[in-house]
Parts: C-alpha cells; structure tokens; sequence
C-alpha cells in the first residue's frame, strides 16, 4: 500500500510540476497533450504525444493533428476558438494556441495516423490549473 501511494505522489508532483497535461485514450490510441507551464490567457505552446499500448508504448506517427480549444457562447459572451494544425517535431507534435480568456475551454484533437485511421478525442481544461481532474495514469 505505501508503495501505491508514494507512486501516486511521484506521478502528482510530475504532473503538477510539468505544467499542464491530459491523458486519453482513442480506440487503440493513449494521446497525451501537456505543456510546459500552465496553461494561461494568450499564447500557449502544446504537445501532443501519441502512442500504442499506453503512455510508454509504440511511438505512434500520423499524417495529420489537429487541435481546437473553444467556449461555448453564454449570455453576452460570444462563442470563442483557437485551433492549430500541429507541426511534427521528433516524435510528437505541436501546436500553438491562444487563449482570448480565461476559463473552462473544451477541445478536440483530429488524428489521422499514417495507415489512415481516424481519431477524435475531446476534453476540457481550466485555464491556470495544472491537469485536468479526469486524467488517468496507465
């Protein structure tokens, strides 16, 4: 139990002292978004890792990665985007974002790896905290 628990704290002090990061899977597909700093108002550079078999498995490439943050329209708000099409940096790809404000924003990733497959995930993320509270840890 204590073992359980000290690795829970090693993987929460990451998580939290990495920034920001969101874990998801997709059919056969465990995709990763993290980001240096946390994620704020403005400019914000974001990574997208993909992989098979969860967080440590194959490196997955792809054709095609595209990421879009938006906020749903609200009384005397309009509804707002940002989205990019990621760029491939070694083995994984990314994307640059600008927030107008600050928030809950949902995004969506559009992946078409390089046999064709289509992937769509969704999430959300509260701009200024460090991870999501759905993550999970494989």
């Amino acid at each position: 139990m204590k073992k359980i628990i000290i690795s829970l704290l090693v993987i929460s002090s990451l998580a939290f002292g990495a920034g920001f990061m969101d874990m998801k899977d997709s059919k056969d597909l465990h995709i990763m978004i993290s980001s240096d700093k946390v994620l704020s108002e403005g400019d914000n550079m974001i990574v997208v890792e993909l992989n098979r078999g969860g967080h440590d498995g194959e490196k997955v490439d792809a054709k095609d990665v595209r990421i879009k943050f938006f906020m749903p329209e609200m009384p005397g708000m309009p509804y707002m985007e940002s989205k990019d099409i990621c760029k491939k940096v070694s083995s994984y790809f990314e994307c640059n974002i600008n927030f107008p404000m600050n928030g809950t924003w949902q995004y969506q990733i559009f992946i078409k790896d390089n046999k064709g497959t289509d992937y769509k995930q969704r999430g959300s993320v509260n701009l200024g905290q460090a991870s999501s509270s759905n993550h999970s840890h494989h």
